[in-house]
């Protein structure tokens, strides 16, 4: 189990069996990942590979900060969300950190 902080709140990352009760849904199918905001807990399916357990993590990650922050959407919007920021996340925080220092470096601002 790992911690981490969001706007001064503790989340756990657990990493779970496939079939653990938290990752059940309605429909009566297992999910990967789940972020639960009563207990601060985001669980995750044992056995993803690292490029699959990076995502769903990140995902997870994602609904957690808009737990911590009080960002209110629908669901759907809220997976949309989590869909983005987990696919091309990393991409744009590399981008905007590459340009970001050519412009400090270059004394734009």
């Amino acid at each position: 189990m790992i911690a981490f902080a969001l706007n001064g709140q503790v989340w756990w990352v657990r990493v779970v069996p496939p079939t653990f009760p938290s990752l059940l849904l309605p429909t009566g199918d297992f999910t990967l990942g789940c972020c639960d905001n009563n207990t601060h807990s985001i669980y995750i399916a044992d056995g993803l590979d690292d490029r699959k357990f990076r995502k769903v993590l990140c995902h997870e990650i994602t609904h957690a900060a808009m737990f911590s922050y009080d960002v209110m959407l629908t669901l759907d919007q809220e997976e949309l969300l989590a869909d983005i920021f987990s696919t091309y996340g990393n991409e744009i925080i590399m981008v905007t950190n590459k340009v970001f220092a050519k412009i400090k470096k270059d004394k734009y601002f």
